[in-house]
């Protein structure tokens, strides 16, 4: 009889099949999984060489998916001044003036994470308060958003924005650094330029120990683009067999002939058709509740996007873009339509990154289409409830529509969940919690949805679920080992479970 590599025993092991099926073992050969059973059944499958591992009630589940990560952005925010948990400008501005002489080797000086709602002022530093505490050197400011930033005197002075939209001004007219929409894209396209491949290589191994520290084994990176740079993209996917993180990259960029010949086999990911809600510049129905007369920015026409979509499907490559508000979602709806109507594809598993603000009909066209909703279920967690950001920009009925996950898997769609990190946190753990524990009663979901979301959904997502996504024979041995079971635990606790240990093909690549 063959034996086992690897055994685990005395645990709970949480295949996340379509029968829910929990087993006390597992046994792996050769990076797969060989069979699940009784810790005794197990053990028979135990060899003189067969290394045994004794969970001691832990839990085991399949290693987690993240369906939307910025891979490179999160690597290089790691080594970025992070302005997350600043509470005032004043925390903001000491901050850079600790931290900015660390930077001095570097061509541009970036912090990120801001977020103006957490700020005591209610707003960002303008470039007058960014030049007390760093005046000669090029500083750029990103929001936790990555949808507007701010930058000093010396980093405006290397930028040309005129007629470009989005620069914010005083009341007399001098731009005040504060950039936003077409301004912000221009600006973090000049800061990534100005990044060497070197530090994108060592971003991206600093992003994969991350991952690996939160049991993620697989992720979607979505690189390139407007808001990134096609560096990213070029770099990630020339090293990316140097990885043992499975990473499946989206190349964001509307240029199908570009993408073919990069080699590119999914075109997308954030193609930003909207903005954020964060940022007012989602392109939502209604005007923002805290600015009249602004509902939002569409930054492509129907017809470039139709264009685009009709030459991804020729192509036949996986197509994903960005769409938050609801004039964006009708967008790329009306343009998936279009183009599957002309040319049926049976299973072309498009999808709509977000997919935050949809209506009941476009949750029922998108299942319709086949189109799979990409969400981030703690954008909820951070962002909502009766006193979050969502019912500050929206008010309290729009709010509650924000994230609906409970009503997109009721509406017949298979539902990813990511991070969109670093948005928010690489944390399938915090991005289950927040799904089961969902500011909206009638959003939430079971335990075992939330779960799916982050493992065989986000399998489906990417065309491997014959592989990967949940603990079954023959299967790839892809595993994350916790310190206790979600589906036990108190729902409130989810967030608080810890990964002790993470299982990449068989091998660990992580123990705490």
């Amino acid at each position: 009889m063959k034996k086992a590599d690897r055994i685990f025993i005395n645990g709970e092991v949480v295949t996340a099949d379509a029968y829910n099926r929990v087993f006390e073992a597992v046994a792996i050969s050769q990076g797969r999984i060989m069979e699940c059973g009784t810790s005794d059944a197990i053990k028979e499958l135990a060899g003189p060489e067969t290394e045994i591992v004794d969970l001691k009630g832990k839990c085991v589940l399949p290693g987690f998916i993240d369906s939307h990560v910025h891979f490179m952005q999160t690597g290089l925010n790691g080594l970025a001044i992070n302005l997350r948990e600043e509470a005032s400008l004043d925390g903001v501005l000491q901050r850079i003036k600790e931290e900015a002489p660390k930077y001095s080797g570097s061509t541009v000086i970036r912090g990120i994470g801001y977020d103006e709602d957490k700020l005591k002022e209610k707003r960002p530093p303008n470039r007058w308060e960014l030049d007390r505490v760093c005046p000669d050197k090029p500083l750029w400011l990103c929001r936790v958003d990555s949808h507007s930033c701010v930058v000093n005197t010396r980093m405006l002075q290397l930028i040309d924005l005129e007629g470009v939209d989005g620069v914010s001004a005083d009341g007399s007219g001098q731009p005040d650094g504060v950039l936003r929409g077409k301004a912000n894209n221009r600006v973090r396209n000049i800061v990534y330029d100005m990044i060497d491949d070197d530090t994108r290589r060592k971003a991206a191994f600093y992003a994969q120990e991350k991952a690996f520290e939160v049991g993620i084994t697989t992720l979607n990176a979505l690189e390139g683009g407007k808001l990134f740079h096609d560096n990213d993209f070029i770099v990630l996917n020339r090293m990316k067999d140097e990885l043992t993180l499975d990473v499946e990259i989206f190349f964001q960029t509307v240029d199908v002939e570009k993408a073919v010949a990069m080699g590119a086999n999914r075109v997308g990911g954030c193609i930003i058709l909207d903005g954020s809600i964060g940022s007012r510049t989602a392109a939502i129905i209604d005007d923002y509740l805290d600015e009249a007369g602004n509902n939002g920015v569409l930054y492509y026409t129907q017809e470039e996007i139709d264009e685009f979509v009709r030459k991804a499907h020729r192509a036949g490559l996986q197509m994903s873009v960005h769409a938050i508000g609801e004039r964006a979602i009708d967008q790329i709806l009306q343009a998936y339509s279009r183009v599957l109507a002309e040319n049926p594809a049976k299973d072309h598993r498009y999808r709509i990154e977000h997919f935050e603000l949809p209506t009941c009909e476009q949750i029922a066209l998108a299942a319709q289409l086949g189109i799979i909703p990409s969400t981030q279920p703690a954008f909820d967690f951070y962002w909502g409830g009766e006193n979050g950001m969502y019912a500050m920009r929206l008010g309290r009925d729009r709010a509650l529509r924000m994230n609906p996950l409970n009503s997109i898997i009721k509406g017949g769609c298979i539902i990813l969940g990511g991070s969109d990190s670093d948005v928010t946190p690489m944390n399938p753990l915090l991005g289950i919690h927040a799904a089961v524990n969902h500011t909206n009663p009638a959003q939430r979901l079971s335990v075992i949805d939330a779960i799916r979301m982050f493992t065989i959904n986000g399998a489906y997502g990417v065309f491997k679920e014959d592989e990967v996504g949940t603990i079954e024979k023959g299967k790839i041995a892809d595993l994350v080992v916790l310190e206790e079971n979600p589906l036990k635990v108190d729902a409130s606790r989810i967030k608080d479970i810890t990964a002790r240990s993470t299982v990449k093909r068989g091998f660990d690549v992580y123990t705490a």
